[in-house]
């Protein structure tokens, strides 16, 4: 059966160094490759709180508690601003003479958030750091006036740390913390075998396998939520990261997004979150709003495509009168469009797509 979905084996590398991320850094600025996006937003948060004396962050009710969690650990107040169901961030003029930073972010690589807000927010000093986990490959990724830019590469590519984070006025006034040694090896480990297994015939003992190191991998990130810090990259990682072909990851996606676009089924059972395909964005999923989630989600699966719910609501969210938030948080889920696939392979999840409805 076909397998679309999962974690990302280790990609072929290029021979010269793409210096995709070095470019976004500016002159003036530092780009450090850390062990985690995680990792990367709290040195950018400690960096920020040595002469920030308010230390009150504007961020989205909608995230993962992953996140959270780096401003939580850098004493950081929160004040979350809420959501549409088209995604889009709905900010609150009201707060703007109580928050030092605001955390954006553009979801699934379509950035939607008020830029006249954010314009504001910086004619005011507040700080502004977007998290490009999603939209780090799009044109218009990146808001211009940011403070701090940090993201993860690990929704794109098979590596094993795969934060980074620049600072776009200056160097950062600390040091990163060491590697911790115990998860890359994990995380080395499990990304190595399922590259191998990939070349392997489906059998019940490669399957087996492949379980094995798949939870070798969500081991690795139960220990992360630990003992995360503002620890440094490996050097493997950082050299598939310079070595990667991002050109043709940016072109994939696009073709399998419109692939899927144009031939998803339409049904009252599920929606397409991002109906549209605008030249700026590079996606990071397909992904939907299902009536019924867990249903589909073990239909999808049962076919050989891996679908992903982005994501549980954290411990820091209430979603009490966010009824658009909460809608999301119970109906989102996502399917793979990225660059190990084709257009037959967006074709036959188009085609479980209308068994589905069937």
């Amino acid at each position: 059966m076909r397998q679309i979905g999962g974690y990302f084996p280790i990609a072929p590398l290029t021979d010269s160094e793409s210096g995709y991320l070095e470019a976004l850094c500016p002159e003036e600025g530092e780009l450090r490759y850390l062990m985690s996006g995680r990792c990367a937003n709290y040195l950018a948060l400690k960096d920020n709180a040595l002469s920030d004396t308010k230390k009150v962050a504007y961020v989205p009710l909608y995230t993962c508690e992953t996140v959270i969690a780096p401003f939580v650990k850098a004493g950081y107040s929160l004040i979350f601003y809420d959501f549409k169901k088209d995604m889009t961030p709905v900010f609150d003029h009201s707060v703007l003479d109580k928050i030092s930073i605001i955390s954006i972010c553009g979801y699934y690589g379509f950035s939607r958030y008020d830029r006249d807000f954010v314009d504001e927010c910086v004619s005011r000093g507040i700080k502004v750091i977007e998290d490009t986990t999603h939209s780090i490959f799009s044109k218009d990724g990146i808001y211009p006036k940011c403070d701090y830019v940090v993201g993860s590469l690990r929704k794109w590519l098979g590596v094993a740390a795969g934060g980074f984070a620049i600072k776009t006025k200056g160097k950062f006034n600390l040091s990163s913390a060491p590697i911790h040694s115990e998860h890359i090896k994990m995380r080395s480990d499990g990304l190595k075998e399922l590259t191998l297994l990939a070349k392997e015939a489906p059998s019940p003992e490669v399957d087996e396998e492949k379980k094995k190191a798949s939870d070798l991998l969500w081991d690795s990130e139960m220990l992360l939520r630990r003992i995360f810090d503002c620890q440094e990259s490996d050097e493997e990682s950082v050299n598939i990261i310079k070595h990667f072909d991002y050109e043709n990851l940016r072109k994939r996606r696009r073709e399998n997004y419109s692939c899927l676009l144009e031939n998803c089924p339409r049904s009252d059972k599920f929606s397409i979150v991002f109906d549209s395909l605008d030249s700026e964005t590079v996606p990071s999923h397909f992904t939907l709003y299902v009536e019924d989630r867990a249903s589909f989600k073990e239909f999808m699966e049962e076919r050989g495509v891996h679908a992903t719910t982005y994501w549980p609501v954290g411990p820091e969210v209430n979603l009490t009168g966010h009824d658009d938030a909460a809608f999301i948080y119970n109906h989102v889920i996502s399917l793979p469009c990225d660059q190990r696939y084709n257009r037959e392979d967006m074709l036959y999840i188009c085609e479980v797509l209308s068994q589905y409805i069937r």
